[in-house]
Parts: structure tokens; sequence; C-alpha cells
């Protein structure tokens, strides 16, 4: 039986005070009751590359990020460095640093991960409260969807990571999450207040041309609380697009041909508050961490038609968040989140 070995973060709660760990069986989708691995109190973004997780974390009155070694048979960080008042929302990870985006204090920190601890190696403020909720990559600059400023800041990190331009957005959009292709030149945003998804063409940051704007739900579509679209992932063959959106706890599947993005799909998510989800390496399943009710859930995808299929297995999962799977090598920071 072969199985995918995963890794679910969580917000802290007395039910959820750490990371967990699982797995799917590849054949049947089955997925097992996730154990706790790690004791990371808020663990809430988790970025896995070459072993190692990083993660947010939250102890006594300081946050900021701890490193644990998958392999390791204890659940001892490797190491940590506390330099925030709040956790931030999003982490990612290259070879040598750690990147994070603070929603509240409206910033990024880089971590140099070299050494066994990691250590603060530069403050990137952008604005208190700005939203800053995911830190993308292509080529030389970085890339921050700032949700509250209904704008996406652009960085170049070989001129010292100086402002290089923005992509702004209408008042009360929310850019939230974003997906670059392979090539580097469509760029999909995902918006959390619009509930839109933009298609940029990108050149560099002085060429960024919008080609497409797609609502996401039906016209007219209402909850309470309002609708938020979340994650976004691209196949594997860069033919379909997901994404999730909360409140409404769906699903919507789209087919690419080149910047065009038509919508052929929306399902429930499994649960509710689906504010993650992952797409097995192989095509063949889609995992969604459902944050309130229905826990992990496993669907069946159809690689060619790229369409969800049957909900296979669902297991309870308190406060989930955040998933990664450890067969996928890559950095988050490819701009595959």
């Amino acid at each position: 039986m072969q199985k995918l070995i995963g890794y679910i973060g969580t917000y802290e709660s007395p039910a959820s005070p750490g990371i967990d760990c699982f797995s799917l069986d590849l054949e049947t989708g089955r997925l097992s009751a996730p154990q706790r691995r790690f004791a990371v109190p808020d663990s809430k973004y988790l970025s896995l590359f070459d072993g190692i997780l990083a993660a947010p974390v939250r102890r006594d009155g300081r946050a900021g990020i701890c490193l644990l070694d998958i392999d390791s048979p204890g659940d001892s960080p490797l190491g940590e460095c506390l330099p925030e008042q709040s956790p931030a929302c999003f982490v990612t990870q290259d070879e040598r640093y750690v990147y994070t985006a603070n929603y509240h204090e409206g910033n990024v920190l880089v971590y140099d991960k070299s050494g066994k601890t990691p250590r603060l190696a530069r403050t990137i403020s952008i604005a208190p409260g700005a939203g800053c909720h995911q830190i993308l990559f292509t080529g030389d600059y970085m890339l921050v969807p700032c949700l509250l400023l209904d704008r996406v800041n652009i960085y170049d990190r070989s001129q010292n990571f100086a402002e290089a331009g923005a992509i702004p957005f209408e008042p009360g959009t929310g850019p939230r999450h974003g997906v670059f292709d392979r090539a580097g030149r469509r760029l999909f945003l995902v918006s959390e207040l619009s509930n839109e998804l933009f298609v940029y063409e990108w050149k560099d940051p002085t060429s960024v041309r919008l080609r497409g704007r797609t609502p996401i739900l039906p016209q007219n579509f209402t909850s309470d609380p309002a609708p938020a679209s979340a994650a976004i992932r691209l196949s594997a063959d860069e033919r379909f697009l997901y994404v999730s959106t909360r409140f409404a706890d769906v699903i919507t599947v789209f087919a690419l041909d080149g910047f065009q993005a038509a919508p052929i799909q929306q399902v429930g998510s499994g649960g509710v508050h689906p504010r993650d989800f992952v797409l097995t390496p192989d095509g063949n399943y889609l995992l969604a961490a459902n944050r309130t009710q229905g826990g992990l859930a496993s669907f069946r995808l159809d690689p060619e038609s790229g369409k969800i299929g049957a909900l296979c297995s669902s297991v309870p999962a308190p406060e989930a968040v955040s998933i990664v799977l450890s067969q996928d090598k890559r950095s988050n920071a490819t701009g595959a989140v």
C-alpha cells in the first residue's frame, strides 16, 4: 500500500495545540486519523523544504518561527527565533532563508536558517494592519499581497529588497493569495473580499498587464458571514486552477487556456471553512483543511478533466488551516502555494 505523509498546521486551541501528522492511502484515498507530531502553539501555516518544516510559533507572549526536522524521532524544534508580537499568517522558505508575512503587524520578515538556530536577517515594514497575507517569488522579485491595502507590493531581492512597484486593486477587493505558472509569465491572484480570480501577464514590475477577471461565486450569492476566498492551487500540468472559498464552503475549478480562466465546477469542501487545500503530486487527490467542521477531507481528482470527484475520506482535524505533503521537496518559494 503506497502512502503519502502530510502535516497539518492549526490555530491554537485546547483541541489543537500543535502540528499533526497524517497519511493518505494513494490507492483508496483513505486518510489516517491525525496524530500530534510537534507541540508548536499557533502553527497556523507550514512550509516544508528538504525535510525541514518551518512554522509560526507563539511562546510566552512572543512570536516568530521555529524549524522542525520531520525525520527526527523527537518533537523538539531545531531552533526558534521570536522577534514578533503576533504570529505570522504565512511562511515559505528556500535553501537558506525563511520568509514570513504578518497580517496584523504589516511586515515581511526574512530569517537566515543557515545555522542551527534561525536568526532575523531583515524586516521589511509595509504598514501596520496592511493585511500582508502571502509571499510569492518570480526571478529576483518578491510579491506581497496586502489584503487591507488593496495592492500587491513588489520588491527586488537582488537590490536588497528595494521597492520595485505595485499592482493596485479597486477598494474592497482584498488580494490574498496567488500563484505563478512555471514559466513565470502568468500570475493568478484570488481576492478574499470581492471573491474574484485575476489573471495577469507578467514580464517585470513595470510590465504587468491584467488579462482576465472572473467572479468565483454565482452572481448575487450571499452568506453570513460574507464569503471569503482563501487558497489557490495550480495543477501540475497547468491546465486547471482550484480556489477555496470560506463561508460558501466550496472549491471552484477553472479550466485554463492561455490567459483565459473558465469556471467548470464548484463543489462542497467536505466541511466548513476551507482555509487551505493541496493537490497530491500525482494529481489524483485534493485534500481540504476545513477549520470549523469536517476536518481533513480527501477527494478523488480526474487529471484529464480536472474535476473533483467523490469524497473518499474525512477525519477530525480541529482548527486545521494549513497542509503540506512530505513528498513535495519543492520550496513554497516557487510560488506554488
